[in-house]
């Protein structure tokens, strides 16, 4: 039986806030409205640490999101589980409501991705959302790296990631974000990309927060001060009191060099809560390269063992 009561209803599957960046596309779709069957996407994890071993114990999933058995394919840490979350829809579309709710209990370690890239679709009407709520207990180490999101020309999306984690766990989070469907000539021709992160201790203090919004027909992301000559963005956010924030991000920043064809930067969060990363590039491969580069590092830090190829 699910810990968590699954409510079906429409506001449970909607960010409480919408950006007035959004709103103003909040028109109903005949004949499939808002809200209805089909239009709504749900994921339950909840996952506890059995005798050293970290368990899926609870996975509920509705249409268009699916999980499947967690999988042990790391040598070097076979204690934790890698999860791919898979869409059988084969993407976002207009008026979708997709909430991910995860739960790290106490000493769990995970890693959560994508089976391949999040498609946003075109859009005529209205726009999509997803909701990203991770809470996870002390001692809780958790990887959320999903593959790159590609918005469709005409497509609106807001995503709102909502992180609780305790001051003795650790969080790595990314977002990979493309311009368009390059090869089929579509290169910033969607009308936004809305992303919100925010991470708070369990008991609801800030700890930081950031907003990424694109919105191409207003704001050209190719002018100086925004994506300049740059094609892809990727923001990394690592939470965690384990090690010393700046002297990881002078080993980050040491290790990965600015290049023709990437561009990056690096802070620590106050408090040395951690660090945030933004990296800029021409080629998705090239920002996927610099992005497992830092996996890596975080990885050889924080447990001494390097990061996995993970082969989709």
């Amino acid at each position: 039986m699910l810990k968590y009561p699954v409510v079906d209803t429409h506001d449970y599957y909607t960010p409480v806030k919408i950006p007035s960046e959004i709103s103003p596309y909040g028109l109903e779709i005949p004949p499939l409205n808002v809200g209805q069957a089909g239009k709504v996407g749900l994921l339950v994890l909840v996952l506890e640490n059995k005798e050293g071993k970290t368990t899926l114990v609870e996975n509920y999933h509705k249409v268009p999101l699916q999980v499947q058995k967690a999988l042990y394919i790391d040598e070097n840490m076979p204690h934790m589980p890698y999860i791919y979350i898979m869409s059988p829809g084969g993407g976002i579309l207009q008026g979708d409501r997709i909430r991910i709710d995860i739960h790290g209990h106490e000493n769990t370690a995970f890693h959560i991705t994508t089976q391949a890239a999040t498609k946003i679709y075109r859009m005529e009407k209205n726009y999509a959302t997803q909701m990203l709520n991770i809470t996870l207990d002390k001692g809780a180490y958790a990887e959320l790296l999903p593959d790159i999101i590609i918005p469709y020309r005409n497509s609106r999306f807001y995503q709102e990631v909502n992180l609780k984690i305790h001051e003795d766990a650790t969080c790595l989070y990314s977002e990979i974000l493309m311009p368009g469907r390059i090869a089929s000539g579509e290169s910033f021709l969607y009308e936004i990309f809305y992303s919100r992160f925010q991470a708070t201790n369990l008991s609801g203090n800030f700890r930081c927060i950031d907003h990424m919004v694109f919105s191409p027909k207003q704001s050209n992301p190719k002018s100086l001060g925004i994506m300049g000559n740059w094609e892809v963005v990727a923001n990394l956010y690592l939470l965690t009191k384990k090690i010393e924030s700046r002297k990881l991000n002078d080993e980050i920043e040491n290790t990965i060099q600015n290049t023709d064809n990437v561009c990056f930067a690096s802070c620590a969060l106050p408090r040395l809560d951690g660090i945030i990363i933004r990296i800029l590039g021409k080629k998705s491969n090239d920002v996927v390269t610099v992005c497992r580069q830092i996996w890596n590092i975080i990885r050889i830090k924080l447990h001494g063992k390097p990061a996995p190829d993970l082969r989709k």
